[in-house]
């Protein structure tokens, strides 16, 4: 998406998202593992506007590569699927991002992360960044309390699916799903969904006066490779 976050944190993420588990529902299908994907090797997607698509099944080792830009900087990040923990009798992807283990439900709702075997922040309920199954049109809002270590605030969110069109990355030339959200503090995102890499391949955020962007530039999928089919069996009539 491999080691796992220390038995440390793994306990204080188990106390801290106990408050998290009611979003924990099971994922949609599982899906077939994809190909790695890099700016030599675009793949062609059919047309996005018509279809509905059911959350992605992520494996431990699928990695997205992003380069990112916010004003004169620039640089770029690796977001990695380390397992899959099952903590208060729910599961939670546990995602390396920025030096932090990030848990996600299995539909993709943010709970929370951990970092240096430390709660970092949470969100409850965990925040819907999708909502499955995906199409357009689609709307939700999200009413919960983001905390962090400095005190917590009340978060108001609002999600549409806006537009089902071509996205081009440094990965290459994607048909995906717009989705935008709008904050009460005046905070917004814009990410476009590819089904057939399991996440964003674009990301546009904005904070206050701040904006940045993430385009995807690799992606490798961490999935069981196919079993090779058995040879044929000649009849021994015709040796």
């Amino acid at each position: 998406m491999t080691i796992g976050p220390t038995l440390l944190g793994v306990a204080l993420a188990g106390s801290f998202l106990v408050g998290c588990s009611a979003s924990g529902s099971p994922p949609g299908p599982a899906q077939t593992p994809m190909p790695t994907v890099g700016t030599r090797d675009p793949i062609s997607i059919p047309a996005a506007a018509s279809r509905t698509v059911e959350a992605p099944t992520w494996h431990p080792g699928d990695r997205w590569t992003y380069v990112w830009t916010s004003g004169s900087n620039r640089g770029s990040k690796t977001v990695e699927v380390r397992e899959v923990k099952e903590v208060n009798g729910v599961r939670y992807y546990i995602v390396r991002n920025a030096d932090a283990d990030h848990y996600w439900t299995l539909d993709l709702h943010w709970a929370g992360s951990v970092r240096d075997s430390k709660v970092e922040a949470r969100m409850v309920p965990p925040e819907p960044w999708y909502r499955w199954p995906l199409q357009l049109g689609q709307q939700w809002e999200h009413r919960g309390s983001y905390e962090q270590a400095d005190g917590k605030r009340r978060a108001e969110d609002r999600f549409a699916v806006v537009g089902a069109e071509a996205v081009e990355v440094p990965a290459g030339t994607y048909q995906g799903f717009k989705i935008r959200r709008t904050g009460s503090g005046g905070d917004s995102d814009e990410y476009w969904y590819v089904p057939e890499v399991g996440s964003y391949v674009r990301w546009i955020g904005r904070r206050g006066g701040v904006e940045f962007e993430e385009r995807l530039s690799e992606y490798r999928s961490g999935g069981p490779a196919p079993t090779p089919s058995a040879a044929p069996r000649v009849p021994s009539s015709a040796r």
